[in-house]
């Protein structure tokens, strides 16, 4: 009984840091991203990369669209509703491309009707917080194949695949469009799933798992106490 309840404690109290840990870990990716909002815009040249500007650094650059190329990175959920986010290639006067992520749009009943995102060619400054490619939870066939035709629809894009799909230079990171910022979808960009008082929560429960083991074994010691008595 003593050893199973030492084995006990000391898993649910690691569980119980590691749940802190994890708290920690967002609370500070909450922090830098409402630091780098609150900095004033840095005007990209096009060069840069996503290891010197770091995620959420609030940015501009000026390009032109590439309107009839864009990518719908398919399987993301708004308000429990299934969509695809926009990335649009923004060419800069490098011949540099930077993909801006306009938005989220919903997806059609039928997922051969796509979206309408189209968009006309012009000269633009566009206004975003940089951040990296989204990733897959689970990584499955096909997830980064792209689909024939323009907008080209996809799970996981990865810089490379669209530079040699668009034929040029791509840019190591997103750029997503400002809120207030025309031309775009509906941009819920702050980390709301992101909730630190939730991890302090399960830690919570480890830590309280461990004191009732604490305390059976407590009791159970004191009944077999008595019993000797």
């Amino acid at each position: 009984m003593t050893l199973l309840t030492l084995v006990a404690v000391v898993a649910f109290l690691n569980l119980g840091n590691w749940q802190l840990r994890r708290a920690a870990e967002k609370q500070a990716l909450l922090d830098l991203q409402t630091r780098r909002w609150q900095q004033p815009p840095l005007a990209l040249d096009g060069e840069e990369t996503l290891a010197q500007l770091g995620r959420y650094r609030h940015v501009q650059v000026t390009g032109v669209w590439d309107g009839r190329r864009q990518f719908l990175l398919d399987g993301r959920i708004y308000q429990g509703r299934a969509g695809y986010e926009v990335l649009t290639p923004l060419v800069l006067a490098s011949g540099r491309i930077v993909l801006v992520n306009r938005g989220w749009v919903p997806a059609a009943a039928d997922r051969r009707t796509l979206p309408d995102v189209s968009l006309d060619d012009h000269a633009v400054t566009v206004p975003g917080r940089v951040d990296a490619f989204p990733r897959a939870g689970m990584d499955l066939p096909g997830m980064r194949r792209l689909s024939p035709g323009w907008p080209s629809v996809v799970q996981v894009l990865e810089p490379e695949a669209a530079a040699a799909r668009l034929g040029r230079p791509v840019a190591d990171f997103q750029l997503k469009l400002d809120p207030e910022a025309e031309e775009g979808y509906v941009r819920a960009w702050k980390l709301t799933h992101l909730r630190p008082e939730r991890s302090r929560g399960y830690a919570l429960q480890w830590f309280s798992f461990a004191a009732i083991a604490v305390g059976l074994w407590l009791w159970h010691g004191w009944k077999r106490a008595r019993r000797r008595t």
